[in-house]
């Protein structure tokens, strides 16, 4: 029993590509691509979710073809984690969330409970059940959306970029959880990931989507990435400072039960600075609370001048984590051009590898297409600060290198830049410097984590109010 592929052909920009492979219980492969090549495409195929199968060939679970499976009876065999997890939640909390993916499997109400509380105890995040999922990090909402796997005990699993927006930590803490779901219930995993790194002692063959479908062990592959980084143009980082440009005096930012700390800090015109820390910790948040959208102690500077909504609005960009927020034009082309009737240059198409993406929507570029655009469309504009949220998440080497550059050659002009990533390599290759926010926290109350007794309470009631609805 398994999960194969046979010749399953699909077309990803007028280019047909051909894919063979089988993936058994309790196995585990890598999918690897340049962003956009298709792999995400193939996962929903993969998971019966596509608007059409494979335009020749099949795949079949268990001897299953899958496009005779209804949506239920898709669910004992395989589940997706998306790339962004806000597309596919419907509920309010997490806990509702589970409950929802447990009501989809005509699961008997008197063990939703007990699932529901094993599968988040699992992911780590019980502490998060009953918060809105609008106000959970990027991180947090990934361990959300694996938990809604967990509980659907589907035979495959299907991961695209699971380890993006998570510290070292989480991740460490996530290819624990995985191997025991792979090793114990003989899972079989199908995942998509950018930093072989990450996986390299675990994963020891990746499929490859580049040029054509094709098979490849992680020792050739990481060979082939450290060849291509040797190629690549270093930023040459300038031990000059520029003038004064944001100063934080007594900054204290409330993050549930502690604060992040800045007593006094200065950025200058022209840097290029990173900042990194454990997933949740509020980095996105930092951003907002400098946008004037969160409230904090203190006070910021912008220069001379206390830091109003009105200068941060005219003074500032952002470069959103989810790139969906920002968009408002109905092409690409029209999202570059900022509201400008002069044609975008096919040079710059080009760099961000859009060329042939100027007349779609942007809503339908893939995540990492998405982000590109994003970066691009405020890097014309002259302002003196911008915030940029997790640039490279989604992004192969390649687009990464070509997105921190583009961005280093802002800083040049005396953009300050400030770069909130998990991704500390390329933040060093880059970045002037980068501030481990994990050393500005400092806890505010002694509140404590509820009892497991406590929890099941919660439980117990909320099944009762998502059912009366």
């Amino acid at each position: 029993m398994s999960l194969i592929v046979n010749s399953g052909v699909f077309t990803i920009d007028d280019q047909p590509i051909c894919a063979s492979f089988e993936l058994t219980p309790g196995q585990v492969k890598g999918i690897y691509g340049p962003s956009g090549s298709g792999k995400s495409t193939l996962f929903h195929l993969l998971a019966g979710l596509a608007e059409t199968s494979f335009d020749t060939g099949n795949c079949l679970i268990d001897g299953k073809n899958m496009v005779d499976l209804t949506p239920k009876g898709r669910i004992p065999f395989v589940s997706l984690m998306f790339q962004n997890p806000d597309t596919q939640f419907c509920m309010e909390t997490p806990r509702e969330e589970l409950l929802f993916c447990l009501e989809n499997r005509a699961v008997p109400v008197s063990k939703m409970a007990l699932m529901v509380h094993d599968a988040l105890a699992f992911c780590g995040i019980l502490h998060l059940a009953n918060q809105a999922l609008t106000t959970l990090s990027g991180g947090e909402k990934q361990l959300v959306a694996l938990a809604c796997c967990v509980v659907l005990e589907s035979k495959y699993l299907l991961l695209d970029e699971p380890f993006a927006n998570l510290d070292q930590a989480t991740i460490d803490f996530l290819l624990t959880k995985l191997k025991i779901l792979q090793k114990n219930k003989q899972v079989g995993i199908l995942l998509i990931d950018h930093r072989l790194d990450l996986v390299n002692t675990w994963i020891h063959e990746w499929l490859v989507l580049q040029d054509n479908f094709h098979v490849v062990s992680t020792e050739e592959l990481l060979k082939q990435e450290n060849r291509l980084r040797a190629t690549l143009p270093h930023r040459s980082k300038s031990t000059k400072k520029g003038s004064p440009l944001l100063y934080f005096d007594h900054f204290q930012l409330p993050i549930r039960d502690y604060a992040i700390n800045l007593p006094n800090y200065t950025f200058y015109a022209g840097e290029m600075i990173g900042i990194s820390g454990k997933s949740g910790l509020g980095k996105s948040t930092f951003f907002r609370a400098i946008l004037q959208q969160e409230k904090y102690a203190g006070k910021i500077y912008f220069k001379d001048h206390l830091l109003t909504k009105h200068a941060a609005f005219s003074k500032m960009s952002w470069i959103m984590q989810n790139p969906q927020d920002q968009f408002i034009e109905a092409s690409v082309a029209r999202e570059l051009a900022n509201g400008n009737h002069a044609p975008v240059t096919t040079n710059k198409l080009s760099k961000l590898g859009l060329l042939t993406k100027c007349d779609l929507s942007p809503f339908l570029l893939s995540q990492g297409q998405q982000r590109r655009l994003a970066v691009a469309c405020l890097l014309e504009r002259p302002i003196p600060i911008l915030l940029v949220d997790e640039p490279t998440y989604g992004q192969d080497l390649r687009n990464a290198w070509q997105l921190m550059t583009l961005l280093s050659e802002k800083a040049a002009t005396g953009t300050l830049i400030l770069i909130v990533s998990h991704d500390d390599r390329l933040l060093n290759d880059f970045c002037d410097y980068t501030l481990n926010f994990n050393q500005f926290v400092k806890e505010t109350a002694n509140e404590k984590t509820e009892s497991n007794r406590k929890v099941r309470h919660h439980f117990g009631a909320g099944l009762a109010r998502f059912f009366s609805k």
